[in-house]
């Protein structure tokens, strides 16, 4: 009697001490918590508008510095060959000729010299020059003008599209629309957000209050800022962006930002067929079952378990303990009931990045491996014990 005192007490001593384990979660009920906890902010946000992302392109095309012309003007050719009226000989060729705008907005041509055309559409540039070659130079010029090429806006486009790399965008096409399109367009479901990083002229404020810095102001009068733009690809309510905002200048960088994996993580016992290890900061203390979140939708608590590999109600527990971070970096347990979120919204919420649900080793999961694993063990342990005898009577291995 005194041995088995003992080798009760020690067992006793032993389930206390080496393999206790809480049955009862201190977290919040998951029905308790208010509805922003089970809202899939996910299926209700708004895909952006890609048509925000081009500029306004106007009714007639604007000439500006870079474009290139051509102009044709009939009977010009006699007038350069014989200056002198009376030696003119009518020619039947026209004076064709390709020139650029330069920075000022004009452009060069024979006899009238440089004529300004900055701003102006291409019929109101003929009209110009048409004006200036009536104007004692010929009686009815005949003048046909052309855009040859279009001046172009040079940017780098970097990131999750198909060929990031450097692209020259003609006038009116310079926007983060035509940019991503040069590049083959976004790399599917990798794209988050697109950035324009720009850099900038700024005037330096007056240093006249400072006597020793005016040399250096006369030789540095301007100092480069620099702008990021963010468009995110998914909002929550539908958002306006002005043309200015999208549209390009030299130099820009258009950088398409893709998502970062979104962690949660299962402890408790799942099947090892989906097991992925994680580590936690530098601690590395493995965590047990690490998952990625969809990008494109949310997931509930029982969505979570499932794709960790829940077994059944004989193998893992019905209840989890959910531990999130909260903003202000306090933590915070929820407490969920598998088997009524299965039939009750108010009993599951969704998963945030870095959650990490404890399967809770519960009263009834006690039980249930209790009279399903170890009261079938001990019927069946007297009948193997004897035909364990009885074919190896000797007990030779």
């Amino acid at each position: 009697m005194d041995r088995l005192v003992s080798s009760l007490t020690c067992l006793c001593l032993i389930l206390l001490c080496g393999c206790y384990a809480p049955l009862r979660s201190p977290g919040i009920r998951a029905c308790t918590l208010p509805e922003s906890f089970r809202v899939a902010e996910k299926q209700k946000s708004f895909e952006l508008n890609y048509a925000t992302l081009t500029c306004d392109i106007p009714d007639a095309y604007q000439l500006g510095s870079g474009d290139v012309l051509r102009v044709e003007i009939a009977d010009l050719e006699p007038v350069l060959r014989f200056p002198n009226q009376a030696n003119r000989v009518p020619s039947p060729f026209s004076y064709v000729n390709e020139t650029r705008v330069d920075d000022q907005g004009k452009i060069m041509l024979p006899m009238i010299g440089s004529v300004e055309v900055e701003g102006m559409s291409v019929e109101e540039a003929r009209q110009q020059i048409m004006a200036e070659f009536a104007n004692g130079y010929l009686d009815n010029p005949k003048l046909s003008l052309s855009v040859v090429q279009r001046r172009t806006v040079r940017v780098m486009v970097l990131g999750n599209v198909a060929q990031p790399a450097v692209y020259e965008l003609p006038k009116y096409e310079n926007d983060v629309a035509h940019a991503i399109t040069m590049a083959g367009g976004l790399v599917k479901d990798q794209a988050r957000e697109i950035q324009v990083h720009r850099r900038t002229k700024m005037k330096l404020p007056s240093l006249e209050s400072n006597p020793l810095a005016l040399e250096a102001e006369s030789k540095i009068d301007q100092e480069e800022e620099l702008f990021v733009f963010r468009i995110p690809l998914r909002v929550p309510s539908p958002i306006s962006i002005s043309p200015e905002q999208v549209e390009l200048n030299h130099g820009d960088v258009v950088v398409v930002r893709g998502h970062p994996d979104e962690v949660f993580f299962v402890v408790g016992k799942l099947s090892q067929n989906n097991l992925v290890r994680f580590s936690l900061a530098r601690d590395n203390r493995d965590l047990g079952n690490g998952f990625v979140l969809p990008k494109d939708r949310d997931i509930d608590v029982v969505t979570a378990v499932a794709m960790a590999g829940y077994i059944d109600p004989i193998d893992s527990p019905t209840t989890v303990t959910v531990h999130r971070t909260l903003p202000d970096g306090e933590p915070m347990l929820i407490h969920v009931d598998l088997i009524a979120a299965r039939s009750d919204r108010k009993e599951t919420v969704m998963i945030h990045p870095g959650d990490i649900i404890y399967l809770n080793p519960d009263i009834p999961w006690w039980f249930r491996r209790t009279f399903d694993r170890v009261i079938p063990s001990l019927i069946t342990a007297p009948y193997a014990a004897t035909m364990k005898k009885w074919i190896n009577p000797r007990g030779l291995d």
